[in-house]
């Protein structure tokens, strides 16, 4: 279990670090005028979900960034996962089908909320890259304007999977939306266990990101 604790922020505030959902780091980050995000993900489906959350935001002018730029890095489409499986028959393909269908349809979602804020003027200056990586996720990372990562570890799980035509099968799988996952803030002591974490996780996605990916 991780313990919370407070430490002092890169900005002077109050910061925690601790477990706690994505969405309330993501509304925080968005709060600022420039929007970085750094993704590591089995399928941006959560990513996805909390972005639309603040383009509303954005619209209804409760909060004005200048500028969003999301780099994210997903699994090779063709990569061999270890799950989700089938139970009974792992060598049934359409639980990986159905994976790979929420991936795309996430992606495509993403980049078209993102987009529309550029085209409508909302936020002048919008990016969003994705790289594919030949590693499978055992874990996923958001990593939020260079001060405070989140991290945590896809929980392997047996639950039913529903696939098309109603059908329902049970299948070896991981927990991802809705899950807690843990959160580290950078502050002014460079040896502390926070700014260790960030710059570590900051360091792996970068070599990640310009050495394997594509």
């Amino acid at each position: 279990m991780i313990k919370t604790q407070h430490i002092q922020s890169t900005t002077g505030r109050s910061a925690k670090s601790g477990r706690m959902g994505l969405g309330p780091v993501v509304g925080e980050a968005f709060g600022e005028p420039e929007v970085t995000l750094d993704v590591y993900t089995l399928t941006s489906q959560s990513l996805d979900a909390h972005i639309r959350v603040q383009a509303e935001r954005i619209r209804t002018k409760e909060i004005a960034p200048r500028r969003i730029a999301v780099r994210m890095l997903l699994p090779v489409e063709k990569l061999e996962l270890p799950y989700p499986r089938a139970k009974d028959d792992p060598s049934d393909t359409r639980p990986r089908e159905r994976l790979r269908s929420i991936a795309r349809r996430s992606t495509a979602s993403l980049r078209d909320v993102l987009e529309t804020l550029r085209v409508e003027n909302l936020v002048p200056d919008v990016s969003l890259e994705i790289r594919r990586t030949p590693l499978a996720p055992a874990f996923r990372l958001y990593l939020l304007n260079g001060t405070g990562p989140l991290f945590g570890p896809y929980e392997v799980t047996e639950r039913p999977v529903s696939l098309e035509q109603d059908e329902e099968i049970d299948a070896i799988d991981v927990v991802g939306v809705g899950a807690n996952i843990a959160h580290y803030v950078k502050d002014d002591d460079p040896d502390s266990p926070g700014t260790f974490c960030v710059n570590s996780m900051q360091d792996w996605f970068d070599s990640v990101w310009s050495l394997i990916a594509e």
